[in-house]
């Protein structure tokens, strides 16, 4: 199969097979006689590079000799992601491939925790403030490109908040985030903004949903050095995504990983309480 752009989920799938075949103390090229498949594709399986059909996995694993069910399904279920076709398809052109990752890992996710100290999470934003983001990133050369970049942003709450199953979010902002004025000028777009938090915050159907606000008063806290935002899965290791302008940094390490976790831990920790938070919005919106 050809080479393909190493994508996080298909590293994390890589990852798994890896840790099997040196559990059953094999290198690569006694794996390679064992599944009868070229060493060199076997390497690129492991690192990412090449997809690798559902259809085959069932017997690397027998193979592998993997008697845990649980594992097995886990593993069975990070190959179906990753040869999912993904709704955001729709949207070539808009969607580049650092942004692709992190969303069929946001899709993927039953727990996100994100600490945002700059501005409203997407998964939050109403559709005039992501507006005035997504164009003022100056990312984007054309209003049509804008429209659609806005239009998936909008699509990812019904994706990740709305459906079934939906993950849990947890959201840490900082005072800064809430106070930042977008929209100027003018106060509508903020005010828009801050009331859907509250209400998102209020809302008791929206139990998986929890947003608390740290405020300038916390003084130094665990965030200081940058926004993350840290996913746990049902199949596979936790991931912890660092993002800049135009590309994203994945952490996958357990070590690495568990830094950040117990960072979170630590934010919600000094953040205000739900009930206070949501006095605190209230506030804020009648100051606008």
């Amino acid at each position: 199969m050809p080479e393909v752009r190493a994508t996080v989920r298909r590293r994390r799938l890589g990852r798994e097979l890896e840790e099997l075949r040196r559990a059953c103390g094999l290198t690569l090229e006694d794996a390679a006689v064992l599944l009868q498949r070229p060493k060199t594709s076997l390497s690129k399986i492991e690192n990412g590079r090449q997809q690798l059909p559902v259809r085959d996995v069932p017997f690397i694993l027998d193979q592998y000799k993997l008697q845990d069910p649980a594992r097995y399904e886990a593993i069975m279920e990070l190959a179906r992601q990753a040869a999912k076709r993904n709704w955001w398809q729709q949207f070539h052109g808009v969607v580049r491939d650092p942004f692709a990752d992190y969303l069929s890992l946001e899709e993927a996710a039953t727990l996100i925790f994100k600490w945002s100290p700059l501005l409203i999470p997407g998964l939050l934003q109403t559709e005039a403030y992501a507006r005035h983001v997504v164009a003022a990133s100056r990312m984007w050369q054309t209003d049509e490109e804008i429209d659609r970049f806005v239009q998936l942003r909008m699509n990812r709450k019904s994706t990740v908040l709305d459906r079934d199953d939906p993950s849990q979010l947890w959201v840490v902002l900082s005072e800064m985030a809430v106070r930042q004025r977008v929209g100027t000028p003018g106060t509508a777009v903020m005010r828009e903004q801050l009331e859907h938090l509250r209400d998102i915050a209020a809302d008791r159907s929206r139990s998986h949903v929890q947003i608390v606000l740290l405020p300038y008063s916390a003084g130094e806290h665990a965030g200081l050095e940058g926004a993350f935002t840290w996913m746990r899965f049902e199949a596979g290791p936790d991931i912890v995504c660092l993002e800049a302008l135009t590309s994203a940094q994945y952490l996958e390490e357990e070590d690495e990983v568990g830094r950040y976790a117990t960072a979170a831990d630590h934010l919600r920790s000094a953040a205000q309480s739900p009930r206070d938070t949501i006095a605190t919005l209230n506030k804020m919106i009648k100051e606008l």
